[in-house]
């Protein structure tokens, strides 16, 4: 047995479900005490919101929550909230790269100006299914439906403590499946890593690195070996070398030819991807 494949499988015999059960009490325990509106940062008494989905919460608290999503998450990651919180806990303090990002482009600025959310009416919805093929939101809306993906199953943003950090957050959170469509990447697990791969490089966002760290662990050795010798130094190149993703107003490009969008954002596909889907390692919410 390899060395990984050791590492891989004593991670799962550590982690058994009676573990996940605790953290998750251990990360609830640690939500529970939001009830003092008027304690300041780094007490232990919750602190006032800062905007409606805000849950203020305490250094330590945000250690509690972290640790215990990540269990959660590695041990079962179709759950998309352990995911979420784990980034909401780890974020915190790591938002300077996407602001300048946003600053220094005319359409980042006016995204951070307009704040939109992604949204549909089920008549817009349904009439991105009349675009021409080869469009970027002909595309999105096959990608969607072919993987039975709802664009409004994005948790809100609970524990960032800043409420311009939150819409950025938020912002990357909504638009993810933008990204598999524009890299062409479906919904398994190494395909999802290799997006995470993508995301870290273009945010600096821990939780896209926490995932790419651990995320493996969970693959077969032939998945795992495809991830390390072709997802991941095409991710690593490429998320450094596109357009930031943060500053596409992505709303904006339904109608535009999927290939002249790549083009502009400077990415590239990857070749030797030949997906093959294993429906006990596929998941839509990482």
């Amino acid at each position: 047995m390899s060395l990984t494949g050791f590492v891989a499988g004593a991670v799962r015999r550590a982690v058994p479900a009676a573990i996940l059960t605790g953290a998750a009490v251990t990360a609830a325990k640690s939500l529970a005490a939001f009830t003092s509106p008027d304690a300041q940062p780094g007490t232990s008494r919750s602190m006032i919101p800062l905007y409606p989905t805000h849950r203020p919460t305490t250094h330590v608290q945000k250690a509690f929550i972290a640790a215990g999503s990540a269990l959660m998450g590695f041990g079962d990651p179709m759950e998309g909230a352990h995911i979420a919180a784990l980034g909401d806990a780890t974020s915190n303090g790591c938002f300077g790269k996407m602001r300048e990002q946003m600053l220094n482009d005319p359409t980042g600025c006016r995204i951070l100006k307009e704040r939109p959310e992604i949204s549909f009416t089920p008549e817009q919805w349904e009439a991105l299914a009349d675009l021409p093929e080869g469009s970027f939101g002909r595309a999105y809306y096959e990608q969607m439906k072919r993987n039975g993906i709802s664009w409004a199953t994005r948790p809100p943003v609970h524990f960032v403590d800043s409420e311009e950090d939150a819409y950025m957050l938020l912002r990357y959170r909504q638009c993810h499946d933008f990204y598999h469509v524009i890299l062409d990447m479906d919904i398994s697990v190494v395909e999802e890593l290799a997006i995470k791969v993508f995301e870290w490089r273009q945010t600096g966002l821990p939780v896209g690195l926490i995932a790419s760290m651990f995320g493996p662990l969970r693959l077969p050795q032939g998945e795992r070996s495809r991830f390390f010798n072709s997802y991941l130094p095409w991710a690593l190149q490429c998320g450094s070398q596109a357009k930031p993703i943060i500053s596409i107003y992505w709303e904006e490009m339904m109608e535009r030819s999927i290939d002249e969008v790549r083009k502009e954002m400077g990415v590239w596909l990857l070749p030797e991807r030949n997906s093959v889907m294993h429906p006990e390692n596929s998941t839509a919410i990482l």
